[in-house]
């Protein structure tokens, strides 16, 4: 019959040697839950047409023209709820000039997107969301890559309280 050749560890000294590595796996694993979160978007027509997985980091709020935003929906009935998370691209920032009309949104002259094509469908007149200012401080202008984004062209300005953190398109 065979022995097993190794000693046995007593269970203290076993604790002893593995308490410290469980917290710290703890620690790290409470760390990354605290800072990173994942979104999947399940919409038929997505804004970012290509990607369906975000991965947002919640501790970077840096965000700068052009950088993916994951922010809390506000003003954005019917298409979102209240609070609910939503990803954009971030294509103005404080300062910047933007100008919306029924053909196309510029920003500082250069045109984002065409048209006002869910005017319609919101049951108003492309008129009413014409703008020609300045973003306000502590402010975004953002938008999807489709014609049929519901973006801020329909609902205004994202702001620095509704800001979750930057977001990274994974899939």
């Amino acid at each position: 019959m065979l022995r097993n050749l190794r000693p046995k560890v007593p269970l203290g000294l076993f604790l002893l040697k593995a308490l410290p590595l469980l917290f710290l796996l703890l620690a790290l694993e409470h760390y990354i839950g605290q800072r990173f979160l994942i979104g999947g978007d399940d919409q038929v027509d997505r804004c970012l047409p290509d990607k369906r997985i975000y991965l947002i980091d919640t501790y970077n709020k840096d965000i700068w023209r052009g950088d993916l935003i994951a922010f809390r929906a506000e003003r954005m009935k019917p298409y979102f709820k209240d609070g609910q998370i939503i990803v954009k691209i971030a294509v103005g920032v404080t300062g910047d000039h933007v100008q919306v009309d029924s053909r196309q949104t510029r920003i500082n002259g250069a045109v984002i997107i065409e048209g006002l094509p869910l005017a319609e469908k919101l049951r108003k007149p492309p008129s009413i969301f014409k703008r020609d200012e300045t973003i306000p401080t502590a402010a975004y202008w953002v938008t999807g890559l489709t014609p049929k984004s519901f973006d801020s062209r329909y609902w205004g300005y994202v702001y620095d309280h509704q800001v979750i953190g930057r977001a990274y398109a994974i899939f």
